[in-house]
């Protein structure tokens, strides 16, 4: 009997997936943790015997070791400059430290002081979940840092964001979600307007509300803003948004309490604004009118799965027809043709839009909307494919799936990795039986998809990495996509992830290789890779509690074990005394479902 298991996108914060906040990064390398790297020891030893020679690695010219500690991770980096004075010295130059992503670490007030130090020239800096966020806006106190873009952060509270926000006052983007900020109120965003007055970008998710008062507050106090996302927020004062004139993008997605007459009489009037995103709103096609007529200045409106206007676009086709050369975006529209016509008088294929190169040497107006739209809709496409709502096949095989994996080739990592969670979704039926949808599957297939997620998978960053695995995995379950996985290097990608120091990586690796085992003609290819061994070690590596881990690792070690070719390689691997040890001491469910299939094929 051989099992398998399809996972969708999972909370990242308290409750459900709450150890994919903590624990995921408090395993760094088998309980060392982000904060032991941090505090490694000095030492004054740099001298090894190589070949019986003595080699002084400190003499290496500055400019390579600094291209050597630029190549390792923060841990790696941390502990090679704890290795002698001079290698302190370069391991601390602010040109190592400009950029930050402690989303694979769980970062708590002392890791974000031992940081401290460091991170004096700290320019962009990712984080997840609330606990990351505190610890870094009541410790870290990088004076210079530009961008801050955090997700699970559903705990983050006024006072935090505040903080934040008062101490990081060269702050110029501040991104927010997809999480939503249900402890954030309009106090916390005036906050942010009187301390961050150089902000252009502030993009926040699931807002309470944001009042008059503090989108005043904003126009008032942030001159230079000119990409505002209010993205499923609650209440959205749309008239106050009238009064930031120098927005150029504005995104109200997912708002489903705006007053869409004041919202179009009041926009319409902005001097500067270039794209307004309205998609999954009540919007109406007469307030969409009333912006293309009385706009001076836009280009373009998203209003990708809008009830009201495809309805008016199903009765009447050529509503929109007469927009000014205005682009107007929805699920029945052709999307990658309306976008190429912002390419006049260059030969661009449809489906490569979003490729950089069309638009690299454009005015800084196109690369800036570009850029925006790719960003929007990886939002979009993703809300979407969560809700998942009744008749959207037709949009996710025309042009939904080529969509997503143009997006996967994007230059922005957050809409990659993005692109790859929505895939990793909306190919998922019901997540208990492991369905997926084969339609959507073998599209992503077809228009090579496969090749795209491994490259993503092969990257070097954890998050990307993750989500990519995961797509891959659900994709698997379809034996048609199995096969182009297995043959494109899939099942060494899986194992070499599945060793990874990171739980998450190493968990949807591992739901790979179960995916992969369920084919008879997957089994002996995992076992060459070494697979067998990589899950008897991931069993070996997590205790019991990280259930998402051994669930998977042991179902994919049953369904190997019943192969009469692989059992003797299971058991040389220690596969049957890891699954014994996981039957007597594990009293999780699932777990303990896959840890007694090897006994029922007997």
């Amino acid at each position: 009997m051989t099992t398998r298991r399809v996972r969708r996108r999972t909370c990242r914060e308290k409750g459900k997936g709450k150890e994919v906040v903590e624990e995921e990064g408090r395993v760094v390398e088998e309980g060392r943790s982000l904060r032991g790297c941090v505090a490694a020891e000095d030492g004054d030893g740099g001298r090894e015997e190589v070949g019986g020679e003595g080699v002084d690695w400190t003499l290496l010219p500055d400019d390579t070791a600094l291209q050597l500690f630029a190549r390792l991770s923060y841990r790696d980096r941390a502990s090679l400059g704890a290795t002698c004075r001079t290698w302190r010295a370069l391991g601390s130059s602010p040109c190592l430290w400009s950029a930050l992503d402690l989303r694979p670490h769980r970062c708590d007030a002392q890791v974000a002081s031992s940081l401290a130090s460091r991170c004096g020239g700290l320019r962009r800096l990712r984080l997840r979940g609330h606990e990351a966020a505190a610890a870094v806006a009541s410790c870290l106190r990088a004076r210079d840092l530009r961008e801050v873009v955090a997700d699970g952060c559903r705990g983050l509270t006024d006072a935090t964001l505040a903080v934040l926000a008062a101490r990081h006052e060269a702050l110029e983007s501040l991104q927010i979600g997809p999480d939503p900020l249900e402890h954030v109120s309009s106090d916390a965003l005036h906050h942010v307007a009187l301390c961050c007055s150089r902000l252009r970008r502030l993009r926040l998710s699931g807002l309470r509300e944001a009042t008059a008062d503090a989108i005043g507050a904003l126009a008032r106090h942030c001159p230079h803003l000119e990409d505002v996302a209010f993205l499923d927020c609650v209440v959205v004062d749309e008239s106050a948004l009238g009064d930031i004139h120098s927005l150029r993008f504005l995104s109200v997605a997912g708002c489903l309490n705006m007053k869409w007459a004041t919202a179009s009489a009041s926009w319409a009037q902005l001097p500067s604004l270039v794209a307004v995103d309205v998609s999954r709103t009540d919007v109406s096609p007469n307030a969409i009118s009333r912006l293309i007529s009385h706009s001076k200045t836009l280009e373009l409106i998203c209003a990708v799965n809008c009830k009201s206007v495809e309805e008016e676009q199903a009765h009447d086709p050529a509503v929109f027809r007469n927009s000014k050369g205005k682009l107007v975006l929805t699920i029945t529209s052709d999307i990658f043709k309306s976008i190429a016509s912002l390419f006049p008088g260059k030969a661009v294929k449809e489906h490569g839009v979003f490729n950089e190169c069309n638009w690299r040497d454009k005015n800084k107006v196109l690369g800036h909307m570009m850029s925006w739209l790719e960003w929007i809709l990886s939002q979009s496409l993703l809300r979407i494919a969560e809700s998942n709502p009744y008749g959207m096949d037709e949009f996710w095989l025309q042009q939904g799936t080529s969509m997503l994996l143009s997006l996967v080739k994007s230059s922005q990592e957050d809409v990659q990795e993005r692109a790859a969670t929505t895939i990793a979704t909306y190919v998922v039926i019901d997540d208990e039986t492991a369905n997926v949808d084969a339609a959507r599957s073998e599209a992503v297939m077809r228009d090579g998809g496969i090749p795209l997620l491994l490259d993503l998978a092969r990257c070097s960053r954890v998050s990307a990495q993750s989500e990519a695995a995961k797509a891959i995995a659900n994709l698997s379950v379809n034996a048609k996509v199995a096969k182009v996985v297995a043959d494109e290097g899939g099942i060494t990608i899986f194992t070499n992830l599945a060793k990874s120091t990171n739980r998450l990586v190493a968990e949807e690796a591992a739901g790979g290789l179960w995916n992969l085992s369920v084919g008879e003609e997957h089994k002996a290819s995992i076992a060459a890779a070494g697979g067998i061994k990589a899950l008897v070690d991931l069993i070996f590596r997590w205790p019991a509690g990280t259930d998402g881990v051994l669930e998977r690792a042991a179902g994919a070690l049953a369904n190997l074990a019943a192969d009469d070719k692989c059992s003797l390689e299971v058991a040389k691997a220690g596969g049957v005394h890891a699954l014994v040890t996981l039957a007597r001491s594990c009293k999780l469910e699932g777990v303990l479902e896959q840890c007694s299939l090897p006994s029922r094929r007997h």
